[in-house]
């Protein structure tokens, strides 16, 4: 049996994982903040490309979990014969659905067994959500107007701030629907709807932008106007926000890593907080559990004065 359990805003340390969570236990997309890591003894693994990795060098949880597949997991996670997984989610975006969509489909790419649709979804959500929605593609082509439709039920949920207060009921319904229409787009139903990219800027400093995205595809559109790093600011209600900050690669000068030491010190974040800011060198935010009271011109400012310290120092 392969079973889902939706936990919002729950984050755990491997080792955390390993103590709480029974034998064929599957982490994804940052459930566990941490590397990709398989126990044998359990088994339990993590499939991950937020924390502590080289984003551009890690496949997302999608391509971990379609290699992982292709490659015998369920050898190994098989009880009695029968395939065996709880997989275990704390969000309902693109990666967290077609990982979860492929466990529960495994048969129809086990071995040598390959459908061309499926290949496809998982090559665009492998390089979509790798490079954190900034990998230049054409937003108006067929194929990102399919992922659009396909992604719809949690794009509305993330742009009208729902995702962010979501309790497991609500947000297991959006990772159903979303579900659905990954079946109805491999068996060649899909639709399409256009793609809306629409942004606003806010604020920013020498070398990046701050924004509030308004499109699901808001990013497509800033990489296009030029815009290689930026800070995306969320209204959480209740004086709180959620930030986003990104890069197209490493060789774009906003350092990431820093920025998160800098801040979690700020907000007496412990060093090995699974709760804290956090994420890769090139795509991180802040706390998905506690969010933060920093406001958008506070950070602008933390920013800027962290970047400026940083040129005098290479001065």
């Amino acid at each position: 049996m392969i079973e889902l359990y939706v936990e919002p805003r729950v984050t755990k340390t491997w080792n955390q994982f390993k103590d709480e969570n029974p034998p064929f236990s599957i982490a994804l997309d940052g459930y566990v903040a941490d590397k990709p890591v398989f126990d044998s003894q359990g088994p339990r693994v993590n499939y991950n490309h937020h924390e502590f990795v080289d984003r551009l060098s890690t496949r997302s949880t999608t391509g971990q979990v379609h290699l992982a597949i292709k490659q015998g997991l369920f050898q190994r996670f098989n009880r009695d014969g029968f395939p065996t997984a709880r997989a275990y989610v704390n969000d309902a975006d693109y990666d967290v659905c077609v990982a979860w969509w492929l466990l529960q489909n495994h048969e129809r790419i086990t071995g040598v067994k390959s459908e061309p649709l499926i290949s496809q979804l998982v090559a665009i959500t492998d390089f979509m959500d790798a490079t954190g929605g900034l990998y230049p593609l054409d937003p108006n082509t067929k194929l990102m107007r399919g992922r659009a439709w396909i992604f719809e039920p949690y794009t509305d949920a993330r742009l009208s701030g729902r995702i962010l207060q979501m309790e497991v009921g609500e947000m297991r319904n959006v990772i159903d629907a979303v579900i659905t229409r990954i079946d109805k787009y491999t068996f060649g139903r899909g639709e399409e709807i256009s793609v809306d990219t629409r942004y606003e800027k806010i604020g920013g400093g020498a070398g990046w932008t701050m924004v509030q995205e308004i499109g699901a595809e808001a990013r497509g559109r800033m990489v296009a106007d030029g815009i290689a790093a930026f800070v995306s600011v969320r209204d959480a209600g209740e004086g709180l926000y959620t930030y986003t900050l990104a890069r197209l690669s490493p060789y774009i000068n906003l350092p990431i890593p820093e920025l998160l030491k800098h801040i979690n010190q700020r907000e007496s974040y412990a060093a090995a907080d699974p709760s804290a800011w956090g994420g890769s060198n090139i795509i991180a935010g802040s706390s998905r559990k506690h969010k933060t009271k920093i406001t958008p011109p506070e950070l602008e400012k933390i920013i800027n004065d962290f970047l400026a310290g940083e040129r005098l120092e290479e001065e």
